[in-house]
């Protein structure tokens, strides 16, 4: 259970990196592998790693042989308290880093560019 939702987190930071950095979608769309090794999602040799288009941000094992993570073309027009407080859209849009306090290391929206 931790590492399903580890990894889920992981990806939502991923993808709402991704949707402000367009080389970022690029290289994840055509050498998603390597990508999510860099960010920290290892995928098992064998396994086979399909990035999809959908709704949400998530990860799913499709079979035992390939794992889906869905990628959303962009986050939503129109943005709630609901949309900020979790999820991918939270970390690209919420004015402040979940994940280093703003400490001016990583890639989010609250500039402090940790990542």
């Amino acid at each position: 259970m931790i590492q399903n939702v580890s990894e889920e987190l992981l990806w939502g930071q991923l993808v709402a990196r991704a949707w402000c950095d367009e080389a970022l979608m690029r290289r994840l769309r055509s050498d998603p592998r390597n990508v999510l090794a860099e960010h920290g999602l290892e995928v098992p040799e064998g396994l086979e790693v399909r990035v999809v288009e959908g709704e949400e941000a998530k990860v799913a094992q499709e079979t035992a042989a390939v794992r889906h993570f869905t990628l959303p073309a962009g986050p939503p027009g129109e943005l709630t308290d609901e949309d900020l407080v979790g999820g991918a859209v939270a970390w690209c849009f919420s004015g402040a880093c979940a994940a280093c306090a703003a400490c001016g290391r990583c890639a989010c929206r609250c500039a402090c560019r940790c990542f």
